[in-house]
């Protein structure tokens, strides 16, 4: 039987593209070490098969299920945004999953949880050839507070072109995130792999009435010194952020260096006790 579900005083978010567990021994260990600190893991390049499979691209196929164990004390949720069958050393085809999982301790007040399709479009992939339709999602995962539900949502953005500037597909995508998350009666958090630039108008249509904490803590790099472009002219320094509603308090904010993806995690705390005075005053405490 799972404890009681309680309102926690503060709420820690970890948001991480996992690069399909490529550093997965690293991986892993960082994932274990976090855990008691984080309420919500947020990830992107997830997999999830039955079987382990040999993957030309280095992905693990059930690096989902293997985080699924390393997080005992947390409920996971997998979308999937592709799917392809797999080849098999022997035996039928294996139905490979790539997509978003998100990690939530079994002990928060947690409402809702489900995800919302934002764009479909055709892509490559790295790991199989051709191309693919790719049905983009922003998985949605509600924590209920005593004024208000809060919005966690968590997304990967188009990756092509790899220029991460607008074109008419990322722009359309924006505005769909901002479509779900304008529907929701309550202060949101919006972070993951976006694939964009900051300078893109892309991510200025998800920084309107929202907080951009990476560009605010002036964070040089969302991308690890163990991305294949690390110290070229080809690095593109960010790709990654964490949007939060203007009335969240935000008590810390971190990108720590760790070698465990191609991308750094993004850490988010937020205090969520009630300010002094709030309820006598009437206003809300976010």
């Amino acid at each position: 039987m799972l404890p009681a579900a309680h309102t926690p005083a503060t709420l820690r978010i970890l948001s991480l593209n996992l690069w399909g567990g490529q550093a997965y021994e690293p991986l892993l260990a960082y994932v274990r070490e976090r855990a008691p600190e984080t309420d919500i893991f947020c990830f992107q390049e997830a997999l999830d098969a039955p079987v382990l499979l040999s993957l030309v691209c280095g992905f693990r196929t059930t690096l989902y299920r293997e985080l699924a164990d390393a997080l005992p004390e947390f409920v996971g949720v997998f979308d999937p945004v592709v799917g392809w069958d797999e080849p098999a050393a022997a035996g039928p085809t294996v139905r490979v999953s790539f997509g978003l999982a998100t990690f939530a301790r079994h002990t928060l007040p947690l409402g809702a949880r489900r995800a919302a399709s934002i764009i479909e479009h055709e892509d490559t992939l790295d790991a199989i050839a051709g191309m693919h339709r790719i049905t983009r999602r922003l998985q949605l995962t509600e924590v209920q507070l005593p004024d208000a539900a809060l919005l966690v949502a968590n997304f990967h953005g188009i990756g092509r072109p790899g220029t991460k500037l607008d074109t008419d597909e990322r722009l359309a995508q924006s505005r769909a995130i901002r479509q779900v998350l304008a529907a929701h009666d309550g202060p949101v958090v919006l972070t993951g792999d976006f694939n964009l630039l900051p300078e893109t108008e892309s991510v200025r249509l998800l920084e309107d009435g929202l907080r951009n904490l990476v560009m605010e803590g002036a964070i040089p790099t969302t991308r690890s010194r163990i991305n294949p472009y690390y110290g070229t002219s080809q690095e593109q320094r960010h790709a990654d952020y964490t949007f939060v509603s203007p009335g969240l308090r935000v008590a810390d904010f971190q990108v720590p260096d760790v070698a465990v993806s191609d991308h750094l995690p993004l850490l988010l705390t937020l205090d969520l006790a009630p300010a002094p005075g709030a309820h006598e005053a009437g206003t809300p405490s976010l």
